[in-house]
């Protein structure tokens, strides 16, 4: 099994803004408007072990697909204030 640098390696990641590494491997023409943004995108992502995503807004729809390592824990915070995960 690849390591950590080997993977970075291979899939030519670059740090996310959110933490942990990406590569855009998709990216639809169309444009959504007004929002001007595509009508599609995927990434690979790598979020090491004991790191953190930070808390941000997802406004679009996301889909994810697990390939390897750990479990990942998804919290949600709701608008009245409920946390769940």
């Amino acid at each position: 099994m690849p390591g950590i640098p080997e993977l970075v390696k291979l899939f030519n990641l670059k740090p996310h803004p959110e933490g942990g590494f990406y590569a855009e491997s998709y990216r639809a023409r169309g444009m959504i408007d007004p929002l001007h943004r595509c009508f599609s995108t995927a990434i690979y992502f790598l979020l090491l072990q004991g790191a953190r995503s930070r808390l941000h807004r997802i406004a679009s729809d996301e889909l994810w697909h697990f390939y390897l390592g750990g479990p990942l824990t998804i919290e949600q915070i709701y608008p009245d204030g409920r946390l769940t995960d």
